[in-house]
Order: C-alpha cells, then sequence, then structure tokens
C-alpha cells in the first residue's frame, strides 16, 4: 500500500529523551563519587551505553532476551532476568543502582527493596525514577494505566515501604519527561529526616480521576468521529501502550484512524493491538498528509511540533489529546 512506500527504519533515540539521561546522569554525579553502576531494567542499554562513555564501568539487567542481546551487541554488558532478592544475591556491591520506570512493574515491592540492599555497601546511591502518582492524578493521565504498570507510586507509600529497611531517602528530583516522573534517590543508613516534600493524594482524588478520565475518552472519541463525519483524515502518532490504551477505550478502528506512524522498526507493518489500525513509520506522515493527528506520544509534544514543522506547515493539525482535548 502507498503508506508503505520508501518505507525506511528509523532508530535515533528521542533527542528529550537523550537530554533527560545527560540531566539524570549530572545529577547523580553531583551526588556520589562513584564509577560502577548496576541498571536494573536497562532495556536497550541507551543509558548504560551513555554512562560507559563517561568512563562508567557499567551492568544491565533486564528480562527481555532480544533486548538484552541488543543492549549487548551495543557494547554494554546485561543478564538476563527479573530482579529480586534471590537474583541480586549473586551480584556484588555497586556504588550506583538505576531502576528506571520498572519499579511500578513489579508486583513485590519488599522482594525488590531487599534485592536493592543486597546489591548495596553503605555508600551506595539508588535511583528509582517512577511517574509520580500525584502528576498522574492531576492531569488524569489514564493512559498510563496499562498490565505492565501494576502500581502508581506515591512518597508517602515508598516512606511506608522503606520503615524495616536500612534505605532511606535521601533527595528527590522531579522531571517533566513522561508527563511527570521523581526520581527518588536512596541511601542505606541515611537517617536524616526527609521533610522536603509535600503531598496530599486521597481516595477522593482518584474517584474523581476516573470520572475525568471517562470525559477524557468521550472527548476524543466524539473530536475524532466528528472530523471523520466532516470527511477529514485522521491519523496517529506513536505507538506505544498509552496509544492502545486510548483507541480501544475509544474503540477506534480503521475507519476512525487510517494509520499510526512510529519511529521504531519492530512495530512497524504491524496493527495496534486490539485493531485493524495498521503502524507504519513516520514518513508516512508527510507522505499522506493527513488533515489531523491524533499525538498519542504527547509526553514529547513540544519535540514533536518541532519535528513535523514541515508536514504542519503544509496544513497537518495534531489533536493533543492529555491534559485537555488540544488541536495546534
Amino acid at each position: 500500500e502507498v503508506l508503505y512506500r520508501n518505507y525506511s527504519y528509523v532508530t535515533s533515540p528521542s533527542a528529550t529523551m537523550e537530554a533527560h539521561f545527560e540531566e539524570l546522569i549530572a545529577n547523580i554525579e553531583s551526588e556520589i563519587d562513584g564509577n560502577t553502576v548496576l541498571e536494573i531494567g536497562s532495556n536497550d542499554g541507551r543509558l548504560l551505553a551513555l554512562m560507559q562513555k563517561k568512563g562508567f564501568s557499567v551492568l544491565g539487567i533486564d528480562p527481555a532476551e532480544r533486548l538484552a542481546e541488543s543492549a549487548r551487541t551495543s557494547g554494554v554488558p546485561t543478564r538476563t532476568g527479573f530482579f529480586g532478592e534471590c537474583f541480586a544475591r549473586g551480584f556484588p556491591q555497586w556504588d550506583i543502582v538505576i531502576a528506571r520506570h520498572v519499579f511500578c512493574h513489579v508486583d513485590d515491592w519488599k522482594d525488590f527493596i531487599r534485592g536493592l540492599e543486597a546489591v548495596s555497601h553503605k555508600e551506595t546511591l539508588i535511583c528509582i525514577e517512577v511517574p509520580y502518582a500525584g502528576d498522574t492524578l492531576k492531569n488524569c493521565e489514564f493512559d498510563q494505566v496499562y498490565h505492565e504498570h501494576l502500581s502508581f507510586l506515591s512518597i508517602g507509600s515508598m516512606l511506608a515501604l522503606l520503615r524495616d529497611s536500612c534505605l532511606h531517602i535521601h533527595k528527590i528530583t522531579r522531571y517533566p519527561i513522561h508527563g511527570g516522573a521523581i526520581l527518588i534517590m536512596l541511601k542505606p543508613g541515611d537517617t536524616s529526616p526527609f521533610l522536603d516534600w509535600k503531598e496530599s493524594i486521597t481516595v477522593e482524588d482518584w474517584k474523581a480521576f476516573g470520572i475525568e478520565a471517562r470525559a477524557q475518552i468521550d472527548r476524543l472519541r466524539n473530536t475524532v468521529q466528528a472530523f471523520r463525519a466532516q470527511g477529514k483524515s485522521v491519523a496517529a502518532l506513536g505507538a506505544s501502550a498509552k496509544s492502545t490504551v486510548w483507541i480501544n477505550a475509544c474503540g477506534f478502528t480503521r475507519k476512525d484512524i487510517a494509520f499510526i506512524a512510529d519511529n521504531t522498526p519492530q512495530k512497524q507493518l504491524t496493527v495496534s493491538p486490539g485493531t485493524d489500525i495498521p503502524i507504519v513509520d513516520e514518513g508516512a506522515i508527510l507522505r499522506e498528509l493527513p488533515d489531523y493527528v491524533v499525538l498519542f506520544a504527547w509526553n514529547f509534544r513540544d519535540e514533536v511540533l518541532e519535528k513535523f514543522a514541515l508536514a504542519r506547515s503544509k496544513g497537518v493539525k495534531f489533536i493533543i489529546p492529555v491534559p485537555k482535548i488540544e488541536v495546534v
């Protein structure tokens, strides 16, 4: 089909993510002089590869063999497995332990914490980055609720979890990445009281979240269907888990969304789960020039709008679904 013409693989990482990695490393370096790094949930090893270039000695852990092999191929040593107390017993102790966007995928937090204790010496800096429950609620980021995200972390829950642990909160840093994330730095034996964070999350907040999520779904469904009723073409950008949540919640099919453009080669030439909507390369947006593109990758809004400036100059408009529907 015309959608697949001039098909090309695009593998360069997001500029926003690269900038985030640089900021994260700088924050870590400001807290510790250590050289050895263990990353839990290291994915394809991009963060560790960057740290290698800066002189760190690194090791990654990831349960996905294909990702681990990809990391090893690029020169990042990686072990395959699910991190926990038993798995951690086979490792030495590390100066820096990083767990980015993996902690809330774990079904046994206490076992994970015991594993962190096992790989830590008395000066180890542990860095846990997660989407912050407060931001998820505030912006009604319901599309972060899917099978991999077993829980949503608040500082109150972390403090309760660490109550019987030797680990203590050392510092918390906020990041805009992924719609609002926090980096929780832990240290063994750091018993100074942590008083820098004000938090108030209630059951009523979660009830309001559910009501607003249903309203968000209705707004996007109605917006897309109204444009289609006018004879306008609609596509989408970002074949992430977020898009799968949105598409299935709205009941979209290929009649509503012609295709989803994505720069991940493994996703291209497939369909969005549970639908008949094809996933194609990002070049399809400029080739097809749809009237509207639903930006499911809304967490990279500014970068995407700049990247597709040419398409926008040719009349393509983007529908931003979070936190409120916006057409730009």
